[in-house]
């Protein structure tokens, strides 16, 4: 349950200040003098938020080859707050891990359970293997969440096996496309494909149904030195398969107190044309956020992190044409909070200085 200004916080505006530009829009909020419930939710951010509908249905698929990255969070925190804003939504959860599928709703068996009893609870759920075998519809395994718009569908043990499965098969690198994606857009703004840092057969399926790659990129050593093999099998991906999605990198778990990875946040930001200027930093409300199934800005709408977050999602939102026009305006208490004056998140970018003090775009370093 939020007050009313907490409501409008959670998009980034101010209550004042829309009272002021809007005053009729408070009449048509059902709860407007007590706690607004989800629907009133979904008017404020349709109307004061920073996401818009998309003119056509876009399909995204958040996948980089390292593990903990911050995946699973990026992908709750944009699922959760583009469908706060009234765009309805799916997300495909293709990682056995089955993160995504847990941070959006499912519980799984209880720990007080007996070995018969979760097993029972395991084998209710279906997914995209029972899809494959003619086992369930689609309809059947879309799981819907409290926030209204916004459904999954799990990832199961099963996801194994249909890997598997999609080697014999012809055109197996079109399936997910031709039998989840597109059906799916016919009934959603965006589809989100939550992805196995292990490439695999799904991997590519989720790659060729895609509009657009939003890969995490963590700001730390190792992760560093993958990422120009990294972009290579991309860019080998697309060129093989004819493909033409856009590809947005983010980068993540930066530490502005440590000199590496602030230095490797910098690189990626001069020399990354797909790099957004935003970040996702470690911090406490996100961890948070994501034990508790909520989006960083639902949690602490008034925290820096949630500002933070805010400003990224708007910035990738803006690459994937889903963004208002005047999100930078909309969004100019964030900036405000965050101490900056609009150079870092409005596009403009980063140079760090070597031993000479001249500034330099870090190509020495050869990772293009």
């Amino acid at each position: 349950m939020y007050t009313l200004k907490k409501s409008f916080s959670i998009f980034g505006a101010d209550l004042q200040d829309a009272m002021a530009s809007d005053p009729d829009f408070f009449s048509r909020l059902k709860s407007a003098k007590k706690s607004p419930d989800a629907e009133d939710l979904l008017l404020i951010g349709e109307r004061f938020g920073f996401f818009k509908k998309p003119t056509r249905p876009i399909a995204a698929s958040v996948f980089v080859t390292k593990g903990g990255v911050l995946k699973t969070s990026l992908t709750l925190n944009l699922a959760r707050m583009a469908a706060l804003h009234g765009l309805k939504v799916c997300v495909v959860g293709l990682d056995m891990q089955g993160d995504i599928t847990q941070a959006l709703g499912n519980e799984g068996p209880d720990e007080n359970e007996s070995l018969e009893e979760a097993l029972r609870t395991l084998n209710s759920l279906r997914g995209l293997s029972e899809l494959f075998l003619g086992q369930a519809t689609l309809d059947q395994i879309l799981i819907e969440t409290e926030v209204p718009g916004l459904c999954f569908i799990p990832e199961t043990p099963e996801l194994v096996s249909l890997d598997q499965s999609l080697l014999t098969r012809n055109r197996r690198e079109y399936w997910l496309q031709e039998n989840v994606v597109q059906p799916l857009k016919e009934r959603f703004d965006l589809i989100l494909m939550d992805c196995s840092p292990n490439w695999n057969r799904l991997i590519n399926n989720a790659l060729v149904a895609s509009d657009v790659l939003i890969s995490p990129v963590e700001c730390k050593i190792n992760n560093f030195r993958n990422l120009r093999t990294f972009r290579a099998l991309i860019a080998e991906f697309k060129k093989d398969m004819r493909l033409s999605f856009e590809h947005i990198m983010v980068p993540t778990r930066v530490v502005s107190s440590r000199r590496l990875s602030r230095e490797i946040f910098d690189w990626y930001r001069a020399n990354l044309d797909s790099c957004v200027a935003g970040s996702i930093r470690e911090s406490v409300q996100g961890e948070e956020a994501t034990a508790l199934r909520l989006s960083i800005a639902e949690h602490s709408p008034g925290s820096a992190p949630a500002a933070e977050i805010r400003l990224l999602l708007a910035e990738i939102a803006e690459r994937m044409g889903i963004a208002q026009a005047d999100w930078k305006e909309r969004l100019i208490l964030d900036q405000a909070k965050l101490g900056g004056s609009g150079g870092d998140w409005f596009g403009e970018r980063s140079f760090t200085k070597n031993e000479e003090g001249h500034e330099t775009r870090g190509t020495d370093l050869n990772l293009n």
